[in-house]
């Protein structure tokens, strides 16, 4: 159902499956619209402030703070201060599942696998200044090359779930709601239709509402208006165009929904803080 809102970047290996994504602001501005990926995602703010809509729920996050995104949830964020930087660590949960079934594994990390059970989202400040110094020497063990190195990462991160599990904070999943689903296929349209021509009236239509009311209960449910949210869409698309492939400037910008490459490249410069060609040559050369 939600296949086109799915993650694309790219995640750890099979002998090393965590990532560590380093998110600092460009510019002055991170934006992340609504995505989601079956891997789990956490969050742990360093610096400034960062706006998350996880769900319908919408969090503050402050220097210290810990996010904890479930597989398949959707999740967008945006930084609210020039110095906002955040390290999100993604692996797949199934990585630290064990051969041979156990109480721990039956009891505390089946529930989590299957998606039976889930993780808080914004974690409290006794658990998250807890848990703060496993993720330091997890980034640390990460960026090193010692022997033993993916073993303390593995053992570490175990260790984090039975924190969670102690300070009460994994719960039995209820049954999504038809509100859920409803947001779900709004943001599923819109990604896959994002290089057409979208207005309120024509999204009003395919979900049944007059234009006005679909504006309100978007702005209401993610947090953000139809425009900016469906711009940061299209930015994201061509941000993922311009690093994956070697499409001109021209396609890019057809393909993510902007009207001629002139305006792609005069928004993408005025929201980024450089040019495509500049962004794609920098990451490029990382």
């Amino acid at each position: 159902m939600k296949k086109d809102l799915q993650e694309t970047r790219k995640q750890g290996t099979p002998m090393h499956p965590l990532k560590i994504h380093y998110m600092q602001a460009l510019n002055g501005k991170i934006d992340v619209p609504y995505h989601w990926q079956e891997d789990v995602e956490i969050l742990w703010i360093q610096k400034g402030q960062l706006s998350l809509m996880i769900k319908e729920n919408l969090y503050m996050g402050n220097h210290g703070d810990i996010f904890y995104i479930n597989p398949s949830e959707l999740h967008g964020m945006q930084s609210m201060t020039q110095d906002c930087l955040y390290l999100a660590f993604v692996f797949p949960f199934s990585w630290l599942q064990f051969e041979r079934a156990d109480e721990v594994s039956e009891k505390y990390l089946k529930p989590l696998a299957t998606q039976s059970s889930y993780v808080v989202n914004c974690l409290p400040h006794k658990t998250a200044k807890d848990a703060a110094s496993f993720f330091q020497e997890i980034a640390s063990l990460y960026e090193g090359n010692i022997e033993g190195g993916w073993l303390g990462i593995k053992a570490r991160l175990l260790f984090f779930y039975y924190i969670l599990y102690k300070d009460g904070l994994v719960h039995r999943r209820k049954e999504d709601s038809v509100q859920m689903d409803r947001l779900l296929e709004i943001s599923k349209y819109m990604q896959e239709h994002c290089s057409e021509s979208l207005t309120l009236n024509k999204l009003g239509k395919e979900f049944h509402m007059s234009p006005k009311y679909f504006s309100v209960y978007f702005q209401k449910h993610f947090a953000r208006n139809f425009s900016d949210y469906l711009m940061a869409i299209r930015l994201e698309n061509a941000k993922r165009l311009l690093l994956e492939t070697e499409a001109g400037m021209e396609l890019v910008a057809q393909q993510s929904g902007f009207s001629s490459s002139s305006y792609f490249i005069r928004i993408f410069r005025e929201t980024l803080g450089m040019t495509p060609g500049q962004y794609r040559k920098e990451f490029w050369e990382t």
